[in-house]
């Protein structure tokens, strides 16, 4: 089978400051593709610049946007929804075909109860029909500091949701690092895995990357997971990230070129590697 590697901004920060930086190293590396985060994707286009240009600039397609909410299993998600449909257009307009949504913050309490899981895929649901009416594909993605964290979440959810419409978008570093077992995870839930994205993680040391690694430098058993994609026969998008900090120990583009080169050793040629990269 034939990977599709794309790699996400956020190693280079979290705001429209650092979004050309971002797309020229992604492409310079070789990536076949590029994701970023909603919300930077509107914050540079404010004004009037043109994300769609600078994708052009470097020659890499958009796939993806990342859609943060902030609701909670007992707070109403309109604003997030709103904020989803504008997010959603700009992309689809891009020629992106992924929605990732990610749960609000668990800082205020977890969700607990049947009856908020239900609520949170209810609104998930909503966002994700905008994405079909856009010609988009919505997947969940859990992520460290959110309601939607632990295994114990993961089940939870998607006992709770309609797994047609919103399946699994796993994180395997974000898994790791709420102390669970990412291969584990990603056995049990392969059936309905539609996206990946692909950190490593440092065993919880601190990396400078909030305790994540390049692709190969971490204690995820790498090897493995694509052995679980190779059991599907997954035709999805394998999208590297790193949380950039500015304690990162390296630079981002250097980063993700440590990425890149992992999983060219590991993959071989199971990976067309854009001829843009070196």
């Amino acid at each position: 089978m034939q990977y599709r590697i794309a790699h996400s901004g956020i190693t280079w920060g979290y705001d429209a400051s650092t979004a050309e930086a971002a797309v020229r190293d992604v492409a310079a590396c070789g990536y076949n593709a590029y994701e970023t985060i909603g919300g930077v994707i509107e914050a540079y286009e404010q004004d009037g610049a043109d994300y769609a240009a600078l994708l052009a600039k470097y020659d890499i397609p958009l796939i993806g946007t990342y859609v943060g909410t902030g609701f909670r299993h007992d707070s109403s998600p309109a604003e997030d929804i709103k904020n989803a449909h504008n997010w959603i257009r700009r992309a689809s307009e891009m020629g992106a075909t992924t929605v990732l949504i990610a749960a609000g913050s668990r800082k205020d309490g977890i969700c607990d109860t049947a009856a908020g899981w239900r609520h949170i895929a209810d609104a998930f649901a909503e966002i994700a029909r905008i994405g079909l009416d856009h010609g988009m594909q919505s997947a969940v993605h859990p992520h460290t500091g959110t309601l939607l964290e632990t295994r114990t979440d993961i089940d939870n959810f998607f006992d709770a949701a309609d797994t047609d419409l919103l399946p699994f978008a796993p994180d395997t570093g974000q898994i790791a690092k709420a102390g669970d077992d990412a291969v584990a995870t990603l056995e049990d839930y392969k059936s309905i895995i539609a996206h990946v994205h692909l950190k490593d993680y440092g065993g919880g040391r601190e990396t400078g990357y909030v305790g994540y690694e390049p692709i190969g430098s971490g204690v995820i058993d790498m090897p493995a997971i694509f052995a679980i994609l190779e059991d599907i026969d997954y035709k999805g998008w394998v999208t590297v990230e790193l949380d950039g900090t500015p304690e990162a120990p390296r630079p981002p583009g250097e980063a993700a070129r440590m990425s890149r080169d992992y999983l060219a050793g590991l993959l071989g040629d199971q990976v067309a590697w854009s001829e843009r990269g070196g």
